[in-house]
This record gives structure tokens, C-alpha cells and sequence, in this order.
């Protein structure tokens, strides 16, 4: 009884974390009362100069089935959807949002068929998204954006916008966000359908309504779907789903982190990894992501829990850092845990994302290394550096928890504005592939997609839009020979705009 309290108070405090604290409103009121309006007119002076810019404009225009443009061949063995979800709509009427992350999301669907390849993309009419478009103007305040008269936000799916990444379970797609339930979405025609009781057909039933789902969930080999949702509170909540997304287990760990930013976590076959970031909230600035600060005296922390009780078991102290995301973890039979992540060295690239929607170009910006951490049973810590520029780390999905020895990353190479190169990163023997888009691209992630699971097999997959031609394409490499540059390229007619995440869905 005691942890469902818990629970339930957890949904109402995530209903205002990401708004502005009642300091911060003071700072806000200080400022001109239609920031937004001002960021609109800064980014639209801006994007008569740079065009590159056209990536992070937004889009008011859902896309209907569209057939691309193939230059190369398809590989026969892939069959399926590659669905993607990103921040697509920043602008209403006169005002633009302050910070990438605001954005209402858009569900990206390029369908494989018969050796052609299809598009189609749909706004997720989340409540938020359906209220404002009715009327033609932001409502509600976001978490770096204040909009003037706002309307009250009572629950997390007030505001929930469902942007940052799409997974497939049980027969649906979940969009994903950071402070609020799942929003299924139909693999037929992309519509809405509703959102994710998590406790529904289990014993939580109503219990976890509106608690927050993170947008990186683990799926193991076995089907689970293993989770964490942060509150203001420090309380970390954990879960664990089996295949069909119906609820097996949760529990609440208590942390003193005040971060606000803990966006990713990694698992391997036995616990589970929450890296808290050396991050804190300075409550005397505006916004939200604004008033996140790094602190280098901070050690990061990695909360080792046991996935069997789900219960803390060990903590580890590393070197100051931070990082969006991870890629894998695994671990030995003496208990050496081994993970990687996309370090950078202070949270700069965050507020990064605010300068964008501005349109101004970074003079200077830390960029993520690629470090590999071991975690020794004795409580010490190794950390080894490789490399420069690493992002949206990701492997072969089979070897979620388990050792893996390919590693795939983007990068930056000829500009700072955002992502022109792909890399794999052979963890075990140290030898990197790399292809370079060059200055005319703005790359998104990239996924690994093996029609035999085996990791080494099949093909690098992802989108990058070509800035000079103003279209997206759709990239296909060979694992095994990604610096020769892509096998197949399919070319939208248009561009959609940059995303986040995304993962194919393989069908017979």
C-alpha cells in the first residue's frame, strides 16, 4: 500500500517538473513577455543566411504515401518499416518554441515493399497537439517557453508531446517522451489511439497512470521491455514488461539527484544501470533544460540495481561527466561490468539546442568521446577514451545486456551545426569504419538492421537530409563495408525535418 502511495504522488508532481518553478516564473517575468514571438523572428532572419538551418525550421504539413527514388538496389533480405519520431512542429502563428526538445511529435514510416520504398509521416495527435490546433496557437507553457495566459497543466499528459522515439509492442507502436505515459499509435495508418495505461491487465491497475516512461527502454532477448521514469523528487521508478507491454514488475528507487536530465540507462542479464550525470538545476534561472548546470566537482554515479528484486545493490562513483546516451552493457562472470557512453564534458550540447531554435551557429561546442567504463567487483572504476565526436550510439539489437563488439555512432567532421558522419567502433579489436556525408548533410542516427540477428550481419540504416536539394534520404550500408558509403539510397521528393529516434520492425 505504502509504495502505490507512492506511486500515485509521483503523477502529480511529474505533471509541473518540467514547467517553470515559481522562481524561475519571477526571472521569466523579468523578460519581454513574447519571447516567443522574438525567437521567431531571430530564426527566420537567420535562415535566409544559412540554409542548413531548414532541418530545425519545424513542419505544419503531415506527409501522405509517398514512393522515393532509388539509386543503388535494395537488399533483397529487408523487409519490414523503419519508424522514426522526432520534435517536428515549433511554430504557431508568430511565436517558435526556445528549445528543440518542445516540439509536438511526428511518427516517420519508410515501408519496404517488393523492392520499393515508401513514406509517410503523422503528426501524434496527443491532447496537446489536438487543443492547439484547433485553436491555431500554443496553449500551454512548455518547459523552457512561457506562453502568456497559458492553461493549467493537471497531469503529465496535459503536455505530453510524445517526440523523442517509437518502439513496437505487442502489435501497436508506443511513442515515447520523458515525463509521461506511452501514446500508442496504430501500424496501419499511423493514427493516435490512446494512451498506455502501464498497470492495465496487471496488478498496479490504475496505479501507474501518468507516471513517467522513459524514451530509451531495453528490450531484451526474451521479449521484456525494462524501463525507468525520473521524478522531481529523485525517486526513480523502474520497470519491468514482458513482451506483450503488460506490467510484471515496479519499484521506486530513492535518490538525492536533482539533475533534472537523466534521459537514457542500460541493463545487463542481471542489473540494471541508472548513470546519474554530474548536473544540476539552478531554480534562480528560467526554464527548465536553461536552468541545467554542470558541476565538475560532481562525480557521476552508477546505481547498480538488481533486476531480479529490482532493489539498489552497489554504487559507483565516476569522473565528472555527462551523457544523453549509452549504447551497451554486459558483464563478466567475476562481476566486472563493462558499458559504454557518448561522454561530453559539460552540458553545453543541451543548451545547444536552444541556440538552434534561434538559428545561431555554435563558435564553440564541447563534443561527446566515446568512453568504455569498466566497473570492477572491488568497487573500482576504469575509463578509456575513443575517439572524438560520438552520438545516438547503437548496436545489434540481439545483443541488448550481452557482449557485443560492434558499436555504431554519428558524428561530426566538417560542421559543428549538427551530425555528418557515421562510424562502427569494433570494441573488441579497436578498429573503426567510418563514412563521411560531408558539409551538405545534417545526418540523423543510424540503426543496425540483421535479417539473420547476428551481429557483423546485414545493414546500417538511417536518414540525412541533403541541405543543397532540400530532400531527405534513406541510407543503406553494408555492416561489413560501411566506408564504401551507402548500397542503396532512396530519395524523398521533400525534407522532413531532423528527428531523434527510431527502430525497424521486421516483417516475413
Amino acid at each position: 500500500m505504502e509504495r502505490r502511495q507512492a506511486l500515485k504522488s509521483l503523477v502529480v508532481g511529474a505533471a509541473t517538473t518540467m514547467l517553470p518553478t515559481t522562481e524561475s516564473i519571477a526571472a521569466f517575468m523579468l523578460q519581454e513577455i513574447d519571447s516567443l514571438a522574438e525567437n521567431k523572428a531571430l530564426f527566420d532572419k537567420a535562415l535566409l543566411n544559412n540554409p542548413k538551418l531548414i532541418g530545425f525550421q519545424g513542419t505544419h504539413q503531415e506527409f501522405s504515401k509517398t514512393r522515393l527514388t532509388i539509386e543503388g538496389t535494395i537488399p533483397k533480405d529487408i523487409k519490414g518499416n523503419f519508424y522514426r519520431n522526432g520534435a517536428a512542429l515549433f511554430e504557431r502563428g508568430q511565436q517558435r518554441y526556445q528549445h528543440l526538445f518542445e516540439g509536438d511529435g511526428m511518427i516517420q514510416d519508410f515501408h519496404f515493399n517488393n523492392g520499393e520504398i515508401y513514406h509517410r509521416g503523422k503528426f501524434v495527435k496527443t491532447h496537446k497537439y489536438q487543443q492547439e490546433q484547433q485553436v491555431g496557437k500554443f496553449l500551454y507553457s512548455g518547459p523552457d517557453s512561457r506562453v502568456a495566459n497559458s492553461l493549467p497543466v493537471s497531469t503529465p499528459e496535459t503536455i505530453n508531446t510524445a517526440n523523442t522515439n517509437i518502439i513496437p509492442v505487442n502489435g501497436e507502436l508506443w511513442a515515447l517522451w520523458e515525463a509521461g505515459s506511452p501514446v500508442a499509435i496504430s501500424k496501419e495508418d499511423l493514427s493516435t489511439l490512446e494512451y498506455v495505461n502501464l498497470g492495465k491487465n496487471s496488478d498496479y491497475g490504475n496505479t501507474l497512470k501518468g507516471l513517467a516512461f522513459s524514451a530509451h527502454p531495453k528490450v531484451e532477448a526474451n521479449g521484456d521491455i525494462w524501463n525507468f521514469g525520473m521524478s522531481h523528487t529523485g525517486h526513480i521508478v523502474l520497470y519491468q514488461l514482458n513482451a506483450k507491454g503488460i506490467t510484471r514488475n515496479v519499484n521506486l528507487i530513492k535518490t538525492s539527484y536533482r539533475g533534472g536530465m537523466l534521459h537514457d540507462f542500460l541493463i545487463t542479464h542481471k542489473h540494471i544501470l541508472l548513470i546519474l550525470p554530474s548536473l544540476e538545476k539552478n531554480n534562480t534561472t528560467s526554464g527548465f533544460f536553461n536552468a541545467i548546470e554542470f558541476n565538475d566537482a560532481l562525480p557521476m554515479q552508477v546505481l547498480v540495481v538488481d533486476k531480479a528484486t529490482l532493489t539498489l545493490k552497489k554504487c559507483f562513483d565516476l569522473p565528472s561527466g555527462f551523457a544523453f546516451h549509452y549504447g551497451n552493457a554486459w558483464e563478466e562472470s567475476d562481476g566486472s561490468i563493462h558499458f559504454d557512453a557518448s561522454l561530453y564534458s559539460s552540458v553545453d550540447v543541451l543548451h545547444h539546442m536552444n541556440t538552434l531554435m534561434k538559428g545561431l551557429n555554435p563558435t564553440s561546442l564541447s563534443t561527446a568521446k566515446t568512453t568504455l567504463f569498466t566497473l570492477k567487483p572491488n568497487g573500482t572504476v576504469q575509463h578509456d577514451y575513443i575517439g572524438e565526436n560520438s552520438e545516438f550510439p547503437r548496436i545489434n539489437e540481439t545483443k541488448v545486456g550481452l557482449r557485443n563488439h560492434e558499436l555504431y555512432t554519428i558524428g561530426s567532421t566538417e560542421t559543428m551545426l549538427w551530425n555528418d558522419t557515421i562510424s562502427n567502433y569494433h570494441v573488441s579489436n579497436g578498429k573503426i569504419q567510418q563514412y563521411i556525408y560531408g558539409k551538405d548533410f545534417l545526418v540523423e542516427e543510424h540503426i543496425a538492421v540483421s535479417p539473420t540477428n547476428k551481429e557483423g550481419e546485414g545493414y546500417l540504416l538511417g536518414t540525412a537530409l541533403h541541405v543543397p536539394s532540400k530532400r531527405t534520404c534513406l541510407n543503406i550500408f553494408d555492416v561489413k563495408e560501411l566506408s564504401n558509403g551507402p548500397v542503396c539510397r532512396a530519395w524523398l521528393p521533400y525534407h522532413i525535418p531532423l528527428g531523434f529516434h527510431g527502430n525497424f520492425v521486421a516483417t516475413t
